[in-house]
């Protein structure tokens, strides 16, 4: 029952295995292939503001090898706890990454969401197409997604579209704790669900801010995270769309 979309890119990089390898300006040297991932504990798994382990902690990481021609291919694993028979999510997914300019990227991917102990994965496994427009200008950053899929969890949604924007601006260069610095960043998307079968969750708007301290390998992300749908509309009063703070930790490796 999970409505889903690409995750807050959680933020950013908290939630989802790290940025693909850029592809290559005219002129600019081949870049090498490399192999990069994460591992991340956080207090509540929430993906486009939903939370998927019943407000509970989560244990996450993936692994991602990145071509050197903008190609990336991953996966990225996750408890939930949204169903009984469901308690892991292990996503799979291939992209590209093109650089259009100096400072701005285009991204397509495909990502299959897979549920490995579901009773009926019909019920719970789908896969979805993006594409995600980035663009630096100096310290801030900003960033357009668009993500469809015509079987968004499975039996439960014909079609699902989801549009996300983001804006993220590094602070402070460094911190006595926090080598790296602080950076603030926010997310606000709006997802569309057709043709709801089993579920009772409507079109709805989420949304996220919060900063993230970072030292080297580690950062340390708080997030307010929520949602605009009201406690009747989230799966017949369930608590996993109500605002709340989110505390990730993080630990990345690779380039």
């Amino acid at each position: 029952m999970k409505a889903r979309l690409f995750a807050l890119g959680a933020v950013s990089a908290i939630a989802l295995v790290g940025s693909a390898v850029p592809g290559l300006a005219d002129g600019e040297e081949a870049a090498k292939s490399s192999w990069s991932g994460n591992v991340t504990l956080t207090s509540d798994y929430r993906f486009r503001g939903i939370s998927q382990t019943d407000n509970n902690t989560a244990l996450q990481g993936g692994l991602q090898y990145n071509g050197s021609q903008g190609i990336y291919v991953g996966a990225w694993a996750s408890n939930v706890d949204f169903a009984s028979d469901v308690s892991t999510e292990l996503d799979l997914f291939v992209g590209y990454t093109h650089a259009l300019s100096e400072n701005t990227s285009l991204t397509g991917q495909f990502i299959y969401y897979w549920y490995l102990n579901a009773d009926d994965a019909s019920e719970t496994n789908y896969w979805e197409l993006s594409a995600k427009l980035e663009h630096q200008m100096d310290k801030i950053g900003l960033s357009l997604e668009v993500a469809y899929s015509p079987d968004q969890s499975s039996d439960i949604y014909s079609n699902g579209l989801a549009i996300t924007g983001g804006v993220e601006a590094a602070l402070i260069d460094s911190l006595p704790l926090f080598s790296d610095g602080m950076s603030v960043s926010g997310h606000v998307g709006h997802q569309m669900l057709d043709d709801n079968v089993l579920a009772d969750l409507p079109d709805y708007t989420f949304y996220d801010l919060g900063v993230t301290f970072a030292a080297g390998a580690f950062a340390l992300d708080v997030r307010y995270i929520s949602t605009d749908l009201d406690e009747a509309e989230c799966y017949s009063g369930l608590q996993w769309c109500e605002g709340g703070v989110v505390v990730s930790g993080s630990l990345s490796f690779g380039d």
